[in-house]
C-alpha cells in the first residue's frame, strides 16, 4: 500500500472516529460516515469491510492516540530512578486523572463503547484491554507510592487501583454529560485525597488518638 493511500485511510479513520465519538455506533449511518470522510460507500466497505469493523478500527485508533500520554505518566511515576514531583508519586494519580478529565470532554470513546455495545464481544475485548492496561498503570503508581512510604504498607495497591479505575469510568461519563465542570474537578481532587488518606501519617493519627483514650480510661 502506498504512503499516500495510507495517509488517506488515516484521515478517513480519524474523521470516522470523530463521528462515532459524537453520535455513537447505532446513531451513525453509513451516510454520516460518507459525508464525514469524503469516501463513498464502496470505498469504505472495501477499506474496512463493514460499519462495525470500521467502528472497531476507530476504537483501536482512539486508544493508540490517547493512551500513550497515560502510559508516560505511569512509567515516570513507577521509575525508581526518575525524579518525582514535589507532591510525590501520588501526584501522578492527579496528573493521570487530569488527562482523563480532558479526554472525557473530547468524547470518552472507551466508556461509551462499553455502555452501547456491552453485548458485542469484539468491542468488549478492546474495552477490557483498555481497562486492564489502565488498572495496571494505576497499580504500578500506587505500588511505588507504598515503596516510597507515601501510602501505608498495609494498603492494597491492586484494590486501590481497581477503585480508581471504576472512578475513572464514571468520570468519563460525568465529564461528557455534565455542564458543571466543578463537579468532576472536585471529585477528582476528592479521589486523590482519599488515596492520600492511606499515608502512614494519616493512619497514625487515629491510632495515637485511640491510645490516648485508652490511657485516660486506665487512669479513671
Amino acid at each position: 500500500m502506498s504512503r499516500n493511500k495510507n495517509a488517506d485511510l488515516d484521515r478517513v479513520l480519524r474523521a470516522a472516529t470523530r463521528v462515532f465519538l459524537d453520535r455513537g455506533f447505532s446513531a451513525t449511518s453509513m451516510s454520516d460516515l460518507v459525508a464525514a470522510t469524503g469516501m463513498n460507500r464502496a470505498g469504505l466497505y472495501a477499506a474496512f469491510g463493514s460499519k462495525h469493523q470500521l467502528y472497531i478500527t476507530a476504537l483501536q485508533r482512539y486508544r493508540d492516540d490517547t493512551e500513550p500520554e497515560l502510559r508516560a505518566i505511569a512509567r515516570r511515576a513507577a521509575d525508581r530512578d526518575a525524579e518525582q514531583p514535589e507532591n510525590g508519586v501520588l501526584g501522578a494519580i492527579g496528573e493521570l486523572l487530569d488527562v482523563v478529565v480532558r479526554q472525557s470532554k473530547e468524547g470518552g470513546f472507551i466508556v461509551r463503547a462499553a455502555v452501547e455495545l456491552a453485548d458485542d464481544p469484539a468491542t468488549m475485548r478492546r474495552v477490557q484491554d483498555a481497562w486492564n492496561d489502565l488498572e495496571r498503570d494505576l497499580a504500578a503508581i500506587l505500588a511505588r507510592a507504598v515503596e516510597r512510604g507515601e501510602i501505608a504498607p498495609a494498603a492494597d495497591p491492586d484494590r486501590l487501583a481497581r477503585t480508581a479505575l471504576v472512578f475513572v469510568q464514571g468520570a468519563l461519563v460525568t465529564g461528557r454529560a455534565d455542564e458543571d465542570d466543578g463537579r468532576l474537578a472536585d471529585a477528582t481532587a476528592g479521589l486523590v485525597d482519599l488515596l492520600a488518606s492511606y499515608s502512614p501519617s494519616a493512619t497514625a493519627a487515629p491510632i495515637r488518638s485511640q491510645a490516648a483514650d485508652e490511657a485516660l480510661l486506665n487512669e479513671s
